[in-house]
C-alpha cells in the first residue's frame, strides 16, 4: 500500500467488520458484569485515542450505573487528591504505557479496559482479531466505544449496526488552519474525537468552545482571522441565536446534526460522524491519517517511560 491515502481508506473500509468481529469475539457477559461492578465514585483515564474512550466511558457509567464517574488525565492522578474516589479505570488499547502505570500508582481499586490484562487489576477485557496499522486510531477507538454503547443500550446490536452503517450527515467541509468547535455536554465525546484526531492527524489547530463559555469573549479569536467552525446544533434559546449569528460571523459553518433522542446514544453517533468528518478533511487537505512518517520528537515522547 504505497499510494497516498490507500492505507487510510483500508482502515475505514474495514471499520464495520473489525467492530462487529470484536463484539462477536468478546465475552460481553463477563465484560458487562465488570461494568456493573462500578458502583462507587470512580475516575477514568486515557490518552490519545483512548481519551475519547475514557470520555465516553465516564458518560456511560455515570448515566447507566447512576454513580459519580469523572474523567481525568493519567498524570493528574499523581498530583490530585483522591480521597473521595474508590475506583480508577484506565482505558488503554495495549495497557502497557506509563499512563496506565500512573493511573494505578495509588490505593484505589483498579480496573483496566483493554485487550490485555495486568496482574492486580480487575480486567474489563475485549478481544480484537486483527491489529490496526494506523497512526491515528480508528477501530482502536471505536471498538471499545461500541462495547460501551452495547452495555448502555442493553446489548442492542441492531442499534450499533444502524449507526456504523449511516452515511455522512453534515453540511460543509472546514479547511482553515484553525478550526473552532462549538459543543455542549451532550456532544462532549464527539468534540473530544475532533480535537484528538485533528491534532494527531495534523489536519488543523482545533479550538474547543463549550456553548455557554463561548458567550464570554471567545468569539474574539475568529473576529481577527475568520476561521471555519464545526457546530453541534441544539434546541434552546442560545442555539437559536447561534443559528442566526454564526453563519454571518464565520468563514464557513459545518453543522453536525444529531439523530437519536437518547443523548448518550446520540453522542456515540456524533463521535462516529466526527471521525468520518476528519477523514473527509484529511482527503481534502491531502493528509493521510494512517501515516507513519512522524517527527523524531514524536517517537521520543511517545516512548518516554520515566517519571512525570
Amino acid at each position: 500500500m504505497d499510494n497516498w491515502g490507500e492505507k487510510m481508506e483500508y482502515c475505514f473500509s474495514r471499520l464495520e467488520e473489525r467492530i462487529l468481529s470484536a463484539v462477536d469475539k468478546t465475552d460481553t457477559d463477563i465484560l458487562f458484569d465488570g461494568f456493573r461492578q462500578i458502583s462507587l465514585p470512580t475516575l477514568v483515564t486515557g490518552v490519545g485515542g483512548s481519551s475519547v474512550v475514557s470520555a465516553y466511558f465516564s458518560k456511560v457509567i455515570r448515566t447507566k450505573n447512576n454513580v459519580i464517574c469523572n474523567e481525568v488525565m493519567p498524570r493528574d492522578m499523581l498530583y490530585m487528591p483522591l480521597d473521595g474516589y474508590r475506583n480508577v479505570v484506565a482505558c488503554s488499547y495495549s495497557g502497557k504505557n506509563i499512563g496506565v502505570k500512573a493511573s494505578f500508582a495509588n490505593g484505589l481499586k483498579k480496573y483496566l479496559y483493554s485487550v490485555n490484562t495486568i496482574e492486580g487489576t480487575e480486567p474489563l477485557q475485549y478481544t480484537v482479531s486483527e491489529e490496526e496499522e494506523s497512526f491515528v486510531s480508528v477501530s482502536g477507538t471505536l471498538i471499545p466505544m461500541s462495547l460501551l454503547l452495547l452495555y448502555y443500550a442493553d446489548d442492542d446490536t441492531d442499534l450499533l449496526k444502524e449507526i456504523i452503517r449511516t452515511s455522512v450527515n453534515w453540511s460543509g467541509l472546514p479547511s482553515s488552519k484553525v478550526i473552532e468547535v462549538l459543543y455542549g455536554y451532550e456532544q462532549s465525546t464527539a468534540a473530544r474525537m475532533l480535537e484528538s484526531t485533528m491534532t494527531e492527524g495534523a489536519l488543523a489547530a482545533p479550538v474547543l468552545h463549550e456553548k455557554y463559555n463561548y458567550c464570554h469573549g471567545r468569539c474574539q479569536l475568529n473576529d481577527e482571522q475568520k476561521n471555519d467552525l464545526i457546530y453541534f446544533p441544539g434546541d434552546n434559546g442560545l442555539d437559536e441565536i447561534y443559528e442566526i449569528e454564526l453563519p454571518t460571523f464565520y468563514r464557513s459553518v459545518t453543522r453536525m446534526e444529531g439523530r437519536y433522542s437518547d443523548p448518550v446514544v446520540n453522542d456515540f453517533y456524533l463521535t462516529y460522524q466526527s471521525l468520518l468528518l476528519c477523514k473527509a478533511i484529511a482527503e481534502d487537505k491531502g493528509k493521510d491519517l494512517s501515516r507513519k512518517n512522524v517527527p523524531d520528537i514524536s517517537d521520543k515522547l511517545y516512548l518516554y517511560i520515566g517519571d512525570m
